[in-house]
C-alpha cells in the first residue's frame, strides 16, 4: 500500500505544488486585497455614522446656568493675565494663579517636577504644576474630573494659549457655587508642555519609578480619574474648535467622550471636528476627501507621539481628548466668544459628572472618515489581517517546498535534516543585536564619553546607530547558509514578520497598517537569487528596508513636499537633520513618556532586518532527489 500513497502522484501532491508554482501570485493578491480593503473604507457602506452609546451622558439635555457676571469676570481674569505675562516672561505666575484659586476657594497647591535629561551630560530641567480640586458636595472624593490647561510663557515658541487660564479659573469660580457635583473637579495649569503633564500623573498615581524624571509629590489627591479635558484657547474670539484625540502609542480616547465634545460645541455655535481648520471646515463630501482625512488620521496616529497633553491619560485608562481653540483670523467675521467656550466646558463637565461608572459602551478602536462618520475595529483590521497574511501563507507554501517540487512529472525531492542550531544561533545574535540597540542610547558612561567629545546629541545617537548598523552590515561575512538552512530561516523570518505586523496592528492598527504596506511587498519580492543581477537587486531592495534608510527616505520625501524651493543637494541635508532629530525624538520620548517605537524598531524589525540581509547572501547547494520521499 506504501507505492499507492507516493506523494508524488498523490492528491495532496498536486495541490501542494500548484501552491509552489503560484506562490508569488497568490501573496501579491493577498497584498492587493488588503490595500484595496482599506481603500474602500471611506464609501459609506462600509463605515458607520456616530452615535452614543453611554445614555447617561445625556448631552445637551441642561440648560446653562452661566450668567454674564461669569463672562464678565472670564474677561478681567485675562485682562490681569496679560498684565502678569509682561513682568512673568519666561516662566508661570504661581503667585496669581495661587492667589485666585484659593480666592475662589478651591483646595490649591502646587506640584515641582525635575527632568534629570540623560543626554545632555548632567542637564537638570524643574518645572511646576499649579492645581486646585474643587471637592464634590454630594458624595466623598471618589471619583473626579480633571480640566487642565498647558500655561506657556511670552517666550514660547508654541502657539499662545493663555486664554485658556482666565477660562478655566472663570469656570472653576461658576462651578464652586452649583451643588449638583457628583464628582470632584480638578482644575490643572501645567508647565513645560507634556513633561509637566507627565510628572503630575506619574505623582497622582504614585508610579513615579521613572529614574529621569523626578516626579515629586502631591499634597492633595481627588477621586479616581474618570475623564479629562485639555483645552487649549489661543483667543476668546474662536473660529473653530479642532478636536485632537491622537494619544500615547496611538491610544483614542472612548468615541463617545469624541462624539460629546463635537455635539456641545456645535450646540453653542462654533465648528467642531477632528483635524479641523479654517479652510477645511466643510464636512468631506466626496471620495479623495474622505480619503485624505482618513489618511491623515492614519499617518498621525502611526507615530504614537500624543498631539496634546491629553494623550498621556489614556495609559492610566483615563478618556481625554484636548479642544484647540483656534482663534478667527477674520475680524469682520461673527463667531462665538467667550460665553459660548464656557458653556461648552459646562455642558462637558455636566454630562461626565453624569457617569455612572467609567466608559466602556462606545468603540476605543476606530478610525475617523468625517465629522460624524467612522471605521471600527471590526471593519479595518481585514486590510491588516490579508496583508500580513500573505506573509503568513508565504511561510506555509515554503515550508511544502522543502518536501515537494514545483513540478509536476519531477519527483518530489529528498529532504534532508536542517542545521537547526546554526539557524538558531543566528535567530539569537541579531535579537541580541536588537537588545544592545536599545541599551546603548540610555548607557550613562557612553553619553557622558560623548558629551565629553563636544558631540551634539543628535549626532551622538545618530553615530551609535549606524555603528550598529555597520556591524549588521558585515555579519554575513562571518556567518554562512547553505540552501536548507536558508529555507529554515526564511520561514521563521516570515512568521516572525508577520506575527509582528498583527500584534502591532492590534495596539495601533495606523503603525501596523503603515508598516504593512511599505514592507510586506519588498519582503515577497525578497529571496535568494541564482543570477548575479537577481542578488544585487535582492541586496539593493533589502537596503531600502532598513530602518535608517526607510526613516530617511520617507523624511526626504516629506522634506520635498513641505520645501519644494530648496534645491535637491539643501533637501537631502535638510532630511539628514530631520533623521538625526527623529533618532533623537523616539529615544528621549521611550525614556520619559514611554513611547514604544524606538524599542519595537530596535527589538523587532532591526533583526528581522538583520535576517533578511543575512539570507541575501546564502549559498546554492544541490539536492537530491527521491522518488519515495513522503511529508508526514
Amino acid at each position: 500500500m506504501g507505492l499507492l500513497t507516493n506523494p508524488s502522484i498523490s492528491q495532496k501532491a498536486k495541490y501542494c505544488r500548484a501552491l509552489i508554482r503560484h506562490r508569488t501570485l497568490i501573496c501579491f493578491t493577498l497584498y492587493a486585497l488588503g490595500v484595496g480593503y482599506f481603500l474602500v473604507l471611506p464609501d459609506p457602506n462600509f463605515n458607520s455614522g456616530t452615535y452614543f452609546s453611554e445614555n447617561a451622558l445625556l448631552p445637551g439635555l441642561v440648560y446653562s446656568e452661566l450668567k454674564s457676571e461669569t463672562v464678565a469676570l472670564a474677561k478681567n481674569f485675562g485682562g490681569e493675565l496679560e498684565r502678569e505675562r509682561v513682568v512673568h516672561r519666561k516662566g508661570m505666575p504661581y503667585a496669581w494663579l495661587l492667589a485666585k484659586m484659593r480666592k475662589i476657594g478651591l483646595d490649591t497647591h502646587t506640584h515641582n517636577f525635575t527632568l534629570n535629561y540623560p543626554l545632555g551630560g548632567g542637564k537638570v530641567f524643574t518645572g511646576k504644576n499649579v492645581y486646585g480640586i474643587l471637592r464634590a458636595p454630594r458624595i466623598g472624593s471618589t471619583e473626579s474630573v480633571v480640566l487642565a490647561v498647558p500655561y506657556r510663557p511670552p517666550e514660547s515658541v508654541h502657539t499662545d494659549v493663555s486664554a485658556g487660564v482666565p477660562l478655566l479659573l472663570a469656570f472653576a469660580d461658576f462651578a464652586r457655587r452649583q451643588k449638583y457635583w457628583a464628582k470632584d473637579i480638578i482644575f490643572l495649569i501645567t508647565e513645560q508642555e507634556q513633561l509637566g503633564m507627565q510628572a503630575w500623573l506619574e505623582a497622582y498615581h504614585g508610579s513615579g519609578d521613572n529614574r529621569v524624571l523626578n516626579v515629586g509629590s502631591l499634597n492633595a489627591r481627588a477621586g479616581a480619574i474618570q475623564a479629562a479635558i485639555n483645552l487649549e484657547v489661543q483667543d476668546f474670539d474662536v473660529d473653530h474648535i479642532n478636536l485632537k484625540v491622537e494619544g500615547l502609542n496611538g491610544q483614542l480616547p472612548n468615541l463617545d467622550l469624541h462624539n460629546l465634545a463635537q455635539k456641545l460645541s456645535q450646540k453653542s455655535g462654533i465648528p467642531a471636528a477632528y483635524r479641523l481648520s479654517a479652510t477645511k471646515q466643510r464636512k468631506p463630501v466626496t471620495y479623495q476627501e474622505k480619503l485624505e482625512n482618513l489618511l491623515s488620521m492614519v499617518l498621525s496616529q502611526s507615530t504614537g507621539v500624543p498631539n496634546g497633553n491629553h494623550g498621556l491619560f489614556h495609559r492610566y485608562g483615563i478618556e481625554a481628548l484636548t479642544l484647540e481653540c483656534v482663534k478667527r483670523a477674520n475680524p469682520n467675521k461673527n463667531t462665538a466668544g467667550v460665553g459660548a467656550l464656557l458653556k461648552i466646558v459646562e455642558g462637558i463637565s455636566r454630562s461626565l459628572n453624569n457617569l455612572l461608572e467609567r466608559f466602556h459602551q462606545s468603540y476605543f478602536f476606530y478610525l475617523l472618515v468625517t465629522h460624524d462618520r467612522f471605521v471600527s475595529i471590526g471593519d479595518y483590521m481585514p486590510s491588516l489581517g490579508l496583508m500580513a497574511g500573505a506573509l503568513l501563507i508565504k511561510s506555509f507554501i515554503h515550508y511544502l517546498s522543502m518536501y515537494y517540487s514545483d513540478d509536476d512529472e519531477e519527483p518530489s525531492p529528498k529532504a534532508p535534516q536542517p542545521s537547526y542550531l546554526q539557524v538558531g544561533f543566528l535567530l539569537l545574535l541579531t535579537h541580541s543585536i536588537g537588545a544592545l540597540t536599545t541599551v546603548l542610547p540610555f548607557h550613562a558612561g557612553l553619553n557622558n564619553y560623548l558629551h565629553a567629545a563636544n558631540l551634539s546629541t543628535q549626532f551622538g545617537l545618530t553615530t551609535i546607530m549606524i555603528s550598529v548598523s555597520v556591524l549588521v552590515l558585515i555579519l554575513p561575512a562571518f556567518v554562512s547558509l547553505d540552501s536548507l538552512n536558508s529555507e529554515i530561516l526564511q520561514i521563521a523570518i516570515l512568521l516572525e514578520l508577520g506575527t509582528a505586523l498583527l500584534t502591532v496592528g492590534m495596539l495601533n492598527f495606523s503603525l501596523g497598517f503603515v508598516l504593512s504596506v511599505a514592507i510586506v511587498p519588498v519582503v515577497l519580492f525578497l529571496q535568494p537569487r541564482k543570477s548575479t543581477s537577481g542578488r544585487g537587486l535582492s541586496r539593493i531592495f533589502c537596503l531600502l528596508l532598513h530602518p535608517l534608510v526607510g526613516a530617511y527616505l520617507v523624511l526626504f520625501a516629506t522634506t520635498c513636499y513641505l520645501f519644494p524651493e530648496l534645491t535637491l543637494q539643501a533637501m537631502a541635508k535638510k532630511a539628514v537633520t530631520a533623521t538625526m532629530d527623529a533618532i533623537t525624538y523616539s529615544v528621549v520620548d521611550s525614556m520619559i513618556y514611554g513611547n514604544w517605537l524606538f524599542n519595537l524598531v530596535a527589538l523587532i524589525f532591526l533583526p528581522t532586518w538583520t535576517l533578511l540581509w543575512s539570507l541575501m547572501f546564502a549559498r546554492k547547494t544541490k539536492v537530491v532527489a527521491a522518488k519515495d520521499t513522503k511529508l508526514e
